[in-house]
């Protein structure tokens, strides 16, 4: 690991008292804090604290209401994103911006490419120079190849050097290991750490605090749209980081209560789907909590999608309170008495465009209608008790869906599920991407679901996620299950080796 070089760093971009109002709500207040040259800056906060808003308003997405801010002490007020690139700001979001059907030098330099000088598109001088950007950032692939041939990592690196062809001097990462392996996690934060050291500054969001322990140098944290602290990364804790995020200690993040397991509430035999997974056996009870962990690729989410009918499967049985049934589609499924809580909820779960009352409601829409017509006084009755038992945070039920943060949105999925009363409730990556003290939460619900009888199956890319709330796990390798572990006797050490399918046998 490259050592943080402890040298004196000039202010490049510095954040004064900037404040922001959306009808009706106070999203910025005040917010202060400065990048210096050459430096990882992380911001941290619960969903909704006011990230976002701050990053686009460096980005030139929203104007603030007031405030001042300074690009190497220079006052600048973006009107577009355009203006902000051009001025040497660049983010990458969440969400990757590539053209797939493109390949990677035409990504590099969308919107800035190198032109001969009759006008026209200098091939030539774009595909030589794109080789030097690939170096730089150290991406071993053609400038020539397809991007929707590129893994996600190769296509965040693709992300990064579009941004080095624009000079940018501050990269801003929105959630960038999100979808990553934990080798390709350490490759992108040695490419950060190369960055900083070359005079690039980079902002890092993200809510995986052990990311942003170990790659930032500062850390400012943002709670209810105000700054309250900035701290130097190398001095701090995860623990304390928490308290300064959701203005409290969070003595126990997975509570946990011990539930009594009952009955077999699904069993898997020989579930095969060519090329994908093979021969999958496994069981799980009535107020049991069964994890799934595997590598990115191994085919848990696959596994749990041919359960719940979503994808054909060659082979194999699904048996439910000990009857085999034919789950083969998500209606079907949900007739059984399986849900799924999908790992994309905004592309799978949600119609982000339409109310919390609608997508709460969506699954039980054939309870609340008379003769067709909805009855509008039970759908409202129904959304108000979930919203209450799940701790959803919306100004009312008439909130759009996608204007909630990513805590609540997934809420939202969940509750939708629980209104139908589910035996057997699938979690696919229930945590990803959001805050801490929405993640506990989540976790006390999976286990007062547990105590009232609901078999939970996890599927998770975090260990200590699973050892914190499961009570048996298995491990998946490449389309098979090679362990079935129980929680207490096992180590993250042992539920990696059979992740890997590497034999824990001396």
């Amino acid at each position: 690991m490259t050592e943080y070089k402890t040298v004196e760093r000039d202010v490049l971009l510095e954040v004064r008292g900037i404040s922001k109002v959306f009808p009706g709500v106070k999203a910025l207040k005040d917010v202060s804090f400065d990048v210096r040259k050459g430096e990882v800056h992380a911001l941290c906060g619960e969903n909704g604290a006011g990230k976002s808003t701050l990053i686009k308003i460096l980005t030139g997405v929203h104007a603030r209401t007031t405030g001042e801010y300074y690009l190497e002490g220079k006052s600048v007020d973006f009107k577009n994103t355009k203006q902000s690139i051009d001025a040497g700001i660049s983010c990458i979001y969440q969400e990757l911006s590539m053209v797939p059907l493109l390949d990677v030098a035409k990504n590099l330099y969308l919107g800035n490419q190198p032109l001969t000088k009759a006008g026209t598109l200098n091939n030539k001088k774009m595909y030589e120079e794109a080789k030097g950007v690939l170096e730089r950032i150290n991406l071993k692939v053609s400038p020539k190849k397809l991007v929707a041939d590129l893994s996600v990592a190769q296509q965040q690196m693709v992300e990064i050097g579009r941004a080095l062809t624009r000079q940018s001097k501050v990269i801003i990462m929105d959630e960038p290991t999100s979808s990553l392996t934990d080798s390709e996690k350490d490759t992108l934060h040695d490419l950060i750490r190369k960055l900083r050291d070359e005079g690039v500054s980079v902002i890092y969001i993200s809510h995986k605090l052990e990311d942003v322990l170990e790659i930032s140098d500062r850390i400012t944290v943002i709670r209810d749209g105000e700054k309250i602290i900035t701290l130097d990364a190398k001095q701090t804790d995860k623990s304390t980081l928490i308290a300064h995020m959701i203005g409290r200690t969070l003595d126990n993040l997975y509570n946990k209560v011990p539930a009594e397991a009952g009955e077999e509430a699904i069993r898997v035999e020989g579930l095969t789907r060519n090329g994908v997974f093979s021969d999958v056996n496994f069981y799980a009870r009535r107020g049991e909590v069964v994890g799934f962990f595997g590598l990115v690729g191994a085919g848990r989410s696959e596994i749990m999608r041919a359960i719940f009918g979503v994808d054909r499967f060659q082979s194999g049985k699904i048996f439910v309170e000990g009857k085999e049934v034919k789950a083969n589609t998500p209606v079907r499924a949900v007739k059984q008495g399986i849900a799924l809580v999908p790992e994309d909820r905004k592309l799978e779960g949600l119609t982000l465009r339409l109310s919390v009352l609608f997508n709460m409601t969506l699954v039980k829409i054939n309870q609340i209608n008379r003769f067709g017509v909805i009855d509008k006084k039970a759908q409202r009755a129904a959304a108000e008790e979930y919203v209450g038992k799940t701790r959803v945070k919306t100004p009312s039920l008439a909130q759009k869906v996608y204007n909630l943060s990513g805590g609540n949105q997934q809420k939202v999925v969940i509750s939708k599920w629980l209104m139908m009363n589910p035996k057997i409730l699938i979690l696919d990556e229930p945590t990803r991407g959001i805050d801490v003290a929405a993640k506990a939460e989540i976790y006390g619900l999976i286990s007062e679901l547990a105590n009232a009888g609901v078999c939970v199956l996890v599927v998770s890319s975090e260990i200590p996620e699973i050892l914190g709330i499961c009570d048996r796990l298995y491990t998946v390798c490449e389309g098979e299950i090679t362990a079935d572990l129980s929680v207490k006797e096992t180590t993250s050490e042992e539920i990696l080796a059979y992740a890997l399918g590497v034999s824990t046998d001396d």
